[in-house]
């Protein structure tokens, strides 16, 4: 093989290689540094961004939508300014957030806080609030302190244990080694009392018929909640019905109680009149009763209830005769009633029938 063949397959494998870079270079790059490019600004301000940087990604739920374009220290935070995609929108119930990895790598990703529904887009250039969230790294940070207080405190519950062990150890010593063998026989029997009750515990439960009634006394458990509930409310509502009716009493009785005096007064009062009033129905009754009254002579005296009573039939017979006549005089009246309203009509009506009655002139 000749040294030009051999330059000739070298440069068709650096042209293959710079073709396959180009094409994996255009594959995998988001064109966010292309200049034709349309793209709008955000301003997010944070309490702070770690790692952010120029070209940091921005995200909207997991997909690029563009990049940081710088980052600024403010006395409120720092001031993120994103360059986001033309086509691509922000919402207004979405939330940015500051995300930095294990290794350090940070993102700014919008994450929704609230539900779409009535969410507008963000205006081009509006600022918005964003917050940081801490890393895992950040979190073991903050808990070195606290890690170190539970090892000093972990320290001295064992010191205390220690203490505690050195004290048992010389109250129980040899001496007592007769009493902690009935400690130990008295924690055995009650141990053993004690699995006895749990074996007839496990017998009671252990029914499939109890277990089914208790599953069924725990579901209807809520609506007898719920009924003590009502009942309650309705006791509470009775006891307020109550009280409202004992203040209307109170205020009722009240008057009774200031004006008691005069209304006993009034009472006996009253009383006396009535008894006056009984003392005067008994003399008319009495009155009534006797015969030397006109209403005793009335009532005890025939003859002069027959003469009474004819009295009133001619009377009767007479106001009989009286509407007879009264009916019979009525149409004379109604005549004498039209006559006179013609001649009020027609006076001239009177002359006419004198001159119709004479003799006709010739």
């Amino acid at each position: 093989m000749d040294d030009r063949t051999k330059q000739f397959r070298v440069g068709v494998v650096v042209f293959a290689t710079a073709i396959i870079t180009a094409l994996l270079i255009v594959l995998t790059s988001d064109f966010s540094w292309a200049p034709f490019k349309k793209q709008y600004q955000l301003k997010i301000l944070v309490d702070q961004a770690p790692g952010v940087a120029p070209e940091t990604p921005v995200r909207r739920r997991g997909i690029l939508i563009g990049r940081v374009a710088e980052v600024d220290d403010t006395d409120n935070g720092a001031l993120i300014t994103v360059n986001i995609d033309q086509h691509k929108q922000v919402k207004s119930n979405e939330n940015a957030r500051v995300q930095t990895s294990l290794i350090g790598d940070a993102v700014l990703e919008f994450m929704p806080v609230r539900p779409s529904m009535g969410a507008q887009p963000v205006p081009p250039g509006s600022t918005v609030e964003g917050m940081y969230n801490p890393s895992p790294m950040d979190l073991i940070a903050n808990l070195q302190g606290d890690l170190k207080q539970t090892i000093i405190s972990l320290g001295r519950a064992g010191d205390e244990v220690g203490n505690l062990a050195a004290k048992m150890n010389t109250a129980f010593g040899d001496q007592d080694a007769e009493r902690m063998n009935r400690l130990l026989t008295s924690t055995e029997l009650a141990m053993t009392r004690f699995a006895k009750s749990m074996g007839d515990v496990d017998d009671v439960l252990g029914d499939d018929e109890f277990r089914q009634d208790f599953k069924e006394g725990l579901a209807q458990l809520p609506s007898m909640v719920a009924d003590a509930k009502a009942v309650m409310e309705g006791l509470e509502r009775a006891v307020g019905s109550a009280d409202q009716n004992l203040v209307n009493l109170q205020g009722f009785t009240n008057p009774f109680g200031e004006r008691g005096p005069e209304i006993v007064d009034a009472l006996e009062a009253g009383a006396e009149n009535f008894s006056e009033l009984l003392g005067e129905s008994a003399l008319l009754v009495k009155s009534i009763n006797s015969s030397e009254g006109t209403v005793g002579m009335l009532l005890h005296d025939r003859q002069l209830y027959d003469q009474i009573a004819s009295t009133v039939g001619l009377v009767r017979r007479l106001v009989s005769n009286i509407e007879v006549m009264s009916r019979r005089l009525r149409p004379i009246l109604d005549d004498v009633r039209v006559f006179t309203d013609k001649i009020a009509r027609d006076p001239g009506r009177i002359a006419r029938g004198v001159i119709n009655r004479e003799t006709p002139i010739k």
